[in-house]
């Protein structure tokens, strides 16, 4: 199985195959937790190129901001 994206939310970790995943898992998460967290503790990685794109939300979710 080949990784592309490292997706790093509020100090958890999680392996993506893809974008798709990546957005799937963000979907997932409730935008009240950046309330009550920080939100520089979120970022994603692409593993192929070694860039780091920041995560951020609006009242929709979350999102990757290129």
């Amino acid at each position: 199985m080949d990784f592309q994206y490292k997706l790093m939310m509020f100090g958890f970790s999680a392996l993506c195959e893809d974008i798709d995943e990546v957005n799937q898992r963000l979907r997932q998460i409730p935008i009240e937790r950046a309330l009550a967290e920080t939100i520089e503790q979120c970022y994603l990685i692409d593993l192929d190129s070694g860039e780091k794109y920041d995560v951020v939300y609006n009242e929709k979710g979350f999102y990757i901001k290129y």
